[in-house]
């Protein structure tokens, strides 16, 4: 979800940085959808989800094997998802679609409205692999954990591997300008969610501090951007698509990243109970391969287009293809499997720091050792062979989608 960032407009701005916190509702650096017509596929997309949670029946037979299925018969495993899908969560559908079955898994996927809930899920038994923020997860585990080193989760890969998001304001607000934006509303999810953690973040590294901070609720990404647009907010916590499409109209403009300030943050995990990953640790490598084999196959911006278009339809190529390069310049679909000790001390650290408001603040930074199964990726790495095909940090862009001139701050090209 670190390193540094360079280069200029007119070329598009781009890094290697990181992203992540926790949301409640359709958040995260992801809940995105086509920006066109954004309103409209707006509606399509939560029409679309509410037609999933109809669709997709939680069913679940174990059953063992290799990590490559031999025959046609498949194990069926449900996945909670944290929130609606959108552009960003373009490789989930070639995770869930395509090479989850190759690997010999159906994932049946689970919608909910935000990590605590997915959290719940995975308690209750409703699902059995969790995909949510890393603050909510380590949360969690602390809440539910003991001093004998007895949690309940155990995270073992991650979905996105760094933050991506960045505060988007009107050119009503002058570059810089932090004052400004004191009492001012900023569109965020709700309160703990990872909008406005970031929110508060951006607000008080830069000054807007206390009760100037008005980071305003109006649920998911999509909701968000809709309120910019219509002026009830002068700001908006958002992700790249959205940023590359409010800067090209010419009315808005990023004020700052979170890489900026917090380089290396993890963003989401997949996680899952302890007692299922003893049980079923043949499923739980083969989501792990199927993520690595989706995230690779992200790297192709050709292939990324085609699909986000198959998906969301309507999305102007250019735009997506915009935001797809900053993505990769995060690195936030690592190929190789974005956890790390350094990484993972790092994000808790921060998420128990001074920066996080104290009613978010993780209680306490935890070993990564009561929480984490590096081995899952690990083993899916020998399985899978290092991933060379694309450079990490560019992916290979497709030269028939121009670049935009679009400068995102704290990211370089």
């Amino acid at each position: 979800m670190v390193s540094s960032w360079r280069k200029a407009a007119p070329r598009l701005i781009y890094s290697n940085y990181a992203r992540y916190a926790v949301p409640l509702f359709v958040d995260r650096g992801r809940r995105r959808v086509a920006i066109g017509a954004t309103v409209v596929v707006a509606v399509i997309v939560i029409l679309a989800a509410v037609a999933g949670f109809a669709y997709y029946a939680v069913t679940f037979t174990p059953q063992t094997g290799t990590t490559t299925s031999t025959s046609g018969q498949l194990t069926d495993v449900t996945m909670g998802f944290a929130g609606v899908p959108d552009v960003t969560d373009t490789p989930g559908f070639m995770l869930w679609q395509t090479f989850a079955q190759q690997l010999g898994l159906r994932i049946h996927v689970q919608y909910y409205d935000g990590d605590t809930t997915v959290a719940d899920a995975v308690v209750a038994g409703n699902v059995q692999i969790g995909e949510g923020g890393f603050q909510a997860v380590i949360a969690a585990d602390e809440a539910a954990g003991n001093s004998s080193g007895s949690y309940p989760f155990v995270v073992w890969g991650t979905y996105e591997a760094s933050q991506d998001f960045g505060l988007l304001v009107s050119n009503t607000i002058p570059a810089g300008c932090w004052s400004c934006l004191a009492n001012q509303p900023i569109a965020i999810s709700s309160p703990g969610s990872t909008s406005w953690i970031m929110c508060e973040l951006l607000l008080q590294t830069n000054g807007v501090t206390g009760s100037q901070a008005n980071c305003a609720s109006y649920h998911g990404t999509p909701s968000r951007y809709a309120a910019l647009l219509a002026g009830k907010v002068v700001g908006d916590i958002t992700e790249p698509f959205y940023m590359v499409d409010a800067v090209k109209s010419g009315k808005f403009h990023i004020m700052a990243t979170v890489p900026q300030v917090a380089p290396g943050l993890l963003f989401s995990s997949l996680y899952t109970t302890r007692a299922f990953a003893a049980a079923h640790p043949d499923i739980v490598l083969k989501v792990e391969e199927a993520t690595m084999l989706a995230d690779r196959w992200a790297h192709n911006e050709a292939a990324w287009v085609a699909k986000e278009q198959e998906e969301f339809p309507g999305t102007n190529a250019t735009e997506a293809g915009a935001a797809w390069k900053i993505w990769m310049a995060m690195n936030i679909w690592a190929p190789n499997g974005g956890l790390s000790e350094k990484s993972l001390n790092y994000s808790s650290y921060f998420f128990a720091g001074p920066l996080i408001k104290a009613s978010s603040r993780l209680p306490y930074v935890l070993n990564p050792k009561y929480w984490t199964d590096l081995s899952v990726q690990q083993n899916a790495l020998t399985a899978l062979g290092p991933y060379a095909t694309c450079p990490v940090l560019t992916g290979c862009p497709d030269p028939s989608i121009p670049n935009l001139p679009v400068t995102i701050p704290g990211v370089s090209s």
